[in-house]
């Protein structure tokens, strides 16, 4: 029989005290006490000090010596808030706030009356707000903390916008390791819908505030304006904010925090998205569902080839919208978006060799952040399947829109070119086209006060990635683990697979994204304020897919980032 000794140390987690994790559900240290299965233990004394034997099935014996004081967990003056900031998120994700399905009505209006209820206990001024009639929409949540600057009129007036609505999450196929309305805890991460998209990023500013006021320290007044259907195309929220834009008062900066970063390791800041327009094409015959060997004939034209055939006319085989006029008023890039372009390109290609050379590494990222494309979601057909000529065909397809295109303007260019297509065809059927939602593009600017104030406040909150005094030069090159690299011809790091590059940039990279948030364009008009963008979570943190999480250490670093942003603005 073997004997091995070692020493066993664990963090706690105060809410499981025989949890073996740490405060940010860490394993603190790692050991492997036998390759079996182990059959038999026992804990003894001798000579004062406490052991922990094992015997398994590798006829391995194990003698672990227990310390006498558990291990001191690292500490600070707000361990405590941080266990109520997680437990509040842990009650937030339960709430299974899916905007898209009517069957969870319900289950909107309870997590709205969470959220409203935990800013009024975290005093905060609470308003319910509805817009329009329809009072079947899941209301936005208003809540207003008043900072102790005086007189008022110098206080500034920031408002954090967000969404407690989320997507679907099916937990029945067996890809969630884990109910996702149940926050659960791994590695270092929390996992649960809607926990990095967007719940746990409103949770971070909420307790920011709260910071802040028990520091004494909110000097600004602070409004969220949470609302409960982006992630349904904000239905009602422009209606809700113009319906009641005197409760929601002046407001002088613009903060959401909708996002993730580049990859998983350097903060970013997102200056730039794309808008969106969704719409629906219709043809319809006017004859019902027909059988295609009985009925069909070369004399009649079926809705379906009509519909094929006019959206067949849009892009070209470069895939570029035909559209007149489409591309006419996109702004160019400037000297200086070419240089944000050039690092981020640089600092991929660093990461991922592979993806280049770094020319076209730098045309993906244009095409994804500042180009338009149009894509075809699906099509509909009337009658079941079978050998049938469709008395109904639609298809429903999507724009994505960039900084300089106006999307009323796109929409009245699509109907003028749809409808002249389908005029070509003399077809006997009608055609018709809906537009189910529009969000116009949005382009911050990365010079104004909000921007240098959260690139200085990131780089605060994230000191450890930001200083070059360990191991990296200029935007150079820190390796993790063993292995050699060496540089090719294009100057891009060749790393082998047992080291991993990561580049440190000076400052936090300045991003636009493909993806499109209809609200915040919006707010920045109706209030003549400027916006800013902090992305929160990693890029891995699978928003809208299975096993979204988001990590501990985002959830903390954005909640002292949120409140140093509050105080310094």
């Amino acid at each position: 029989m073997k004997q091995k000794h070692s020493t066993t140390h664990y963090g706690k987690y105060k809410s499981k005290p025989r949890s073996n994790v740490s405060q940010a559900y860490q394993c603190l240290t790692r050991w492997k006490a036998h390759k079996g299965k182990v059959i038999a233990s026992a804990v003894t004394s001798f000579k004062g000090n406490n052991y922990f034997i094992t015997g398994a099935n590798d006829n391995d014996v194990c003698i672990w010596q227990i310390p006498d004081e558990a291990p001191e967990e690292p500490s600070s003056d707000d361990a405590e808030d941080e266990d109520v900031c997680i437990s509040t998120l842990r009650e937030f994700v339960s709430y299974k706030t899916i905007s898209s399905r009517p069957e969870f009505a319900e289950d909107c209006h309870k997590g709205a009356n969470f959220l409203g209820t935990l800013f009024k206990r975290m005093g905060g001024h609470v308003e319910m707000l509805t817009g329009g009639s329809d009072k079947a929409h899941n209301p936005t949540v208003l809540a207003t903390f008043s900072g102790k600057l005086e007189p008022a009129e110098e206080r500034k007036r920031i408002l954090f916008y967000g969404h407690y609505d989320v997507v679907a999450a099916d937990s029945k196929k067996g890809k969630w390791i884990s109910d996702p309305f149940e926050l659960h805890g791994r590695d270092g991460y929390l996992y649960g819908r809607g926990v990095t998209d967007n719940k746990g990023p409103i949770v971070a500013a909420l307790f920011a505030v709260t910071d802040l006021m028990e520091a004494k320290a909110l000097d600004n007044d602070i409004i969220f304006l949470i609302e409960g259907e982006e992630e349904f195309g904000s239905r009602t929220f422009q209606d809700t904010v113009q319906k009641n834009k005197a409760k929601i008062g002046h407001v002088d900066y613009i903060l959401l925090a909708n996002s993730y970063w580049l990859d998983d390791e350097v903060p970013c800041l997102t200056y730039g998205l794309r808008g969106v327009l969704h719409a629906s094409a219709c043809v319809d015959a006017s004859h019902p569902d027909r059988h295609s060997g009985v009925d069909g004939s070369c004399l009649s034209n079926e809705p379906l080839w009509d519909l094929t055939s006019i959206l067949s006319n849009l892009k070209n085989k470069n895939n570029r919208v035909m559209i007149p006029g489409f591309y006419d008023h996109i702004l160019p890039a400037t000297p200086e978006e070419d240089a944000r372009f050039d690092e981020i390109a640089t600092i991929m290609m660093r990461r991922r060799p592979q993806d280049g050379p770094l020319e076209k590494q730098k045309a993906l990222l244009k095409a994804r952040w500042r180009e338009p494309n149009l894509t075809i979601h699906r099509y509909k057909v009337s009658g079941p399947d079978g050998s049938l000529v469709s008395s109904h065909a639609s298809a429903k397809f999507s724009f994505r829109l960039v900084p300089g295109q106006e999307v009323d303007d796109v929409i009245e260019s699509l109907a003028e070119f749809l409808e002249g297509e389908f005029a070509k065809l003399d077809s006997g059927n009608t055609f018709t086209l809906k537009i189910d939602n529009k969000a116009e593009p949005w382009l911050g600017d990365p010079t104004s006060e909000i921007y240098r104030t959260l690139e200085e406040v990131v780089m605060e909150a994230w000191k450890d990635i930001f200083d070059h005094k360990n191991g990296a030069v200029g935007n150079g090159t820190v390796t993790h683990g063993e292995g050699e690299s060496s540089t090719n011809g294009d100057g891009a790091k060749a790393v082998n697979r047992a080291a991993v590059a990561v580049s440190r940039p000076k400052r936090p990279l300045y991003i636009r994204e493909g993806g499109s948030i209809p609200a915040i364009r919006y707010l920045e008009k109706e209030f003549g304020a400027p916006a800013a963008h902090l992305p929160c979570g990693q890029a891995s943190d699978s928003a809208h897919l299975d096993n979204e999480r988001l990590r501990v250490l985002n959830l903390m670093k954005s909640r002292e980032i949120f409140g140093l942003v509050f105080s310094r603005l």
